[in-house]
């Protein structure tokens, strides 16, 4: 089954809850891109949040990588839910 964004609803990489599976869409900020590339974020990949703490959002890929990313960071990540 494929997943399919909606593009009218994106919104921050800090306001998904847990559970929510979401797209990453575009990543504001060259600095911001090359940490999440390095660390395993990049448009297009689809991810379900585990946690959700004051310092960081526990996300894991459709692969099974866990992957943490610190507030900072996320806020500057665009992500679409998936239906």
């Amino acid at each position: 089954m494929l997943a399919t964004p909606r593009h009218d609803s994106s919104r921050s990489l800090i306001d998904i809850t847990v559970g929510e599976r979401v797209a990453v869409g575009a990543v504001l900020f060259e600095i911001v891109r090359n940490h999440c590339s390095s660390v395993g974020i990049q448009p297009g990949a689809v991810m379900r949040c585990q946690c959700c703490t004051s310092r960081s959002v526990l996300l894991q890929r459709e692969d099974g990588m866990q992957i943490e990313i610190d507030r900072v960071f996320a806020a500057f990540v665009e992500v679409h839910p998936l239906n």
